[in-house]
C-alpha cells in the first residue's frame, strides 16, 4: 500500500533515525488510508501528524490541505487541523476558511508557486499565502492571532502532477526544524497524494452509484408508465377495431363472396344482395388491415408484459411433436389458401419441460412466418433432434430466404428487413413476432437461431427446449418466473395475408 513498500525491505540497513521516520510514516499511512470517505480522509490528513506523532510538542500548530480545482480554476482549502491556534486564526479572519480560494493564475502567491514549481517553500509572512484574497493587514492579523512564526509549504504530487499543497505552520523558526522532522513531512506528502487520489476515486464511484440508482429507479417508474400507457392505449384501440372487424366480416359473409342464409328468411339459399366485386376487394383489404392492427396491438401488449416480467411459466412435461401436429391442424386452412404443404418428420424424442401455451405461440409465429414468405406450391418441414439435455425443433421452408447480412437483425424489435424476408402488405407482419418468439424461448432457458443460404434459398429456424428430468430442466424450474397478482397471459395473434 503506497510508496512505502519500496522501503520496507531495506529497513534493517537504515539508521535508527531513518527507521523511526519510516515507522512513523507507516503509522500515518495506515491512519489516513483506513477510510475512503473523502471528507474523513482530508480531515485525518490535517490532524494525524499533530495528534498521532506528537508534533504539537515540536511546535507545529496548524496543518492545512489545499487542492487544485481545475473546474473553478482555484486552489481550494479543504481541511484544517482542529487546534486552538487554528480556531483563533479562523475567528480573526475577515473571510471564512472554506471561502479562501486562491486563483490558479495568482502567480505572486507562494502556494501557487509551490504548486507550479513542484518543490517546497518556506515563509514567515502569511500575506505570501493569502494574497490576493486577504489584504496584507488581514493576513498578518490572522497570523498574529494564531501565534505562527513559520509556514512550510509542500506540493502534493501524484504521478508527477501537483494536485495540491500542504501547509505546515509552527511557532518556531525554520532553523529549529530537524532533518528527521523535514524528512517525515516530505514523505508524508507522498502518502497524502495517494490517500487523496483513492478518496476522490471512491467518492466519485459512490456519486456515480447514487446517480445510477436514481436513474434506475426513474427508469423503472418510466417503464411502468409505459406499460400502463400501452395497456390503456391498447384497450382503447382494440375495442373499436374489434367492432370494425366484426362488421366488415358480417358484411362480407352476408353480401360478399361467401354468402350466408338471410337473417330474415333462414330458408333462403343465399342473400339476394351481393356487393360489387371492387367493393368486395376493398372490404377484404380493410378486414385484413384491421386484423393486422389488432395483431400489432396484441404484440405490443405481449412485449410490454414480457419485458416487465409479468409473464409466468406454467411448466409441464410437453410432447413437442404432438404440439406441432396440433398447430399444423390449426393452420392447414391458411396453408391450403396458398397451396403450401406442411410436413412433420416424426422422430422419437423425449418430452420437454415447457409452458405448453407459450410454445404453442412460438410454433404459430414461426410457422406463420414460413407461410407468409413461402410462395404457392412451396413446402414447410418440421423436424426434431436431440443433443445433450435439449430437444431441437427445426422449421424449414422453401420461401424467399434471408440475406446473410440480415440474419443478426431478425430477432430485434420491428426486425423486418428491406430486401430479404420482407414484410409486405401481403405478409401482414408487425415485425414483432420473432422478437416475442425469442423472448419466450429465452425465458425457457433455450436457444433460437435462423439459417439461410440467401435470398430465394429458403430458411430454417431452430429452437431448443430442455428435456424433462435433466439438470437443464431442473435449472429452468428453479428459475422460472412465477405467477403473481401482476401476471398476465399472452394475447393471441393470428396469421393473416390477402
Amino acid at each position: 500500500m503506497g510508496f512505502l513498500n519500496v522501503f520496507r525491505h531495506k529497513i534493517s540497513s537504515t539508521t535508527p533515525k531513518t527507521k523511526e521516520t519510516i515507522q512513523s510514516l507507516w503509522k500515518l499511512e495506515k491512519i489516513i488510508l483506513d477510510s475512503l470517505d473523502f471528507h474523513t480522509v482530508v480531515q485525518k490528513i490535517s490532524d494525524s501528524v499533530l495528534t498521532e506523532l506528537g508534533y504539537l510538542d515540536l511546535g507545529y500548530r496548524i496543518i492545512v490541505l489545499t487542492l487544485a480545482d481545475k473546474n473553478r480554476n482555484v486552489l481550494n482549502r479543504v481541511s484544517l487541523s482542529q487546534t486552538p491556534e487554528a480556531a483563533k486564526a479562523q475567528e480573526a479572519s475577515a473571510i471564512p476558511f472554506h471561502k479562501i480560494d486562491i486563483p490558479l493564475d495568482a502567480n505572486d502567491n507562494l502556494l501557487i508557486k509551490t504548486l507550479n514549481d513542484k518543490k517546497p517553500y518556506v515563509t514567515k509572512f502569511w500575506p505570501d499565502i493569502f494574497k490576493p484574497i486577504l489584504t496584507e493587514q488581514q493576513a498578518l492579523r490572522n497570523q498574529a492571532a494564531a501565534g505562527i512564526k513559520t509556514s512550510m509549504l509542500f506540493p502534493v504530487i501524484v504521478r508527477d502532477i501537483a494536485i495540491g499543497v500542504l501547509i505546515f505552520s509552527m511557532v518556531k523558526d525554520e532553523k529549529d526544524v530537524t532533518e528527521n522532522e523535514y524528512d517525515l513531512i516530505k514523505g508524508y506528502t507522498d502518502v497524502v497524494g495517494l490517500a487523496v487520489q483513492n478518496a476522490k476515486l471512491y467518492t466519485s464511484l459512490e456519486e456515480t452509484k447514487k446517480k445510477l440508482e436514481f436513474a434506475n429507479t426513474r427508469l423503472k417508474e418510466l417503464d411502468k408508465l409505459k406499460d400502463d400507457f400501452v395497456s390503456v392505449a391498447s384497450h382503447e384501440l382494440r375495442t373499436p377495431m374489434t367492432a370494425i372487424k366484426s362488421y366488415i366480416w358480417m358484411a362480407l359473409n352476408k353480401y360478399g363472396a361467401i354468402p350466408i342464409r338471410s337473417a330474415i328468411d333462414t330458408k333462403s339459399a343465399k342473400s339476394k344482395y351481393k356487393l360489387p366485386e371492387d367493393l368486395q376487394k376493398y372490404m377484404s383489404r380493410a378486414y385484413i388491415s384491421v386484423e393486422r392492427l389488432i395483431n400489432l396491438v396484441n404484440d405490443m401488449l405481449n412485449i410490454s408484459r414480457i419485458e416487465s416480467g409479468r409473464i409466468a411459466l406454467r411448466l409441464t412435461q410437453t410432447d413437442i411433436v404432438q404440439l406441432a401436429h396440433e398447430v399444423k391442424d390449426e393452420v392447414l386452412t391458411k396453408a391450403a389458401e396458398k397451396n403450401i404443404t406442411i410436413n412433420i418428420k416424426t422422430n422419437l424424442v423425449h418430452r420437454v419441460l415447457a409452458d405448453r401455451d407459450k410454445i404453442h405461440e412460438v410454433y404459430l409465429n414461426l410457422i406463420g412466418n414460413s407461410l407468409k414468405f413461402t410462395p404457392s406450391g412451396g413446402t414447410i418441414t418440421i423436424s426434431f433432434s436431440e443433443k445433450e439435455s435439449f430437444v431441437y425443433t427445426s422449421i424449414t421452408d422453401t420461401g424467399t430466404g434471408i440475406d446473410k447480412k440480415d440474419l443478426p437483425r431478425l430477432f430485434s424489435k420491428f426486425g423486418r428487413l428491406d430486401d430479404s424476408y420482407v414484410a409486405t402488405a401481403e405478409s401482414g407482419g408487425t415485425g414483432l413476432g420473432l422478437f416475442i418468439t425469442k423472448s419466450l424461448i429465452d425465458i425457457h432457458k433455450g436457444t433460437i437461431s435462423a439459417q439461410s443460404q440467401g435470398t430465394g434459398q429458403g430458411s430454417t429456424f431452430t429452437f431448443s427446449l430442455p428435456i424433462a428430468g435433466t439438470i437443464a430442466a431442473q435449472n429452468l424450474k428453479k428459475n422460472a418466473p412465477q405467477e403473481t397478482t401482476d401476471t398476465k397471459e399472452l394475447e393471441k395473434t393470428s396469421i393473416n395475408f390477402v
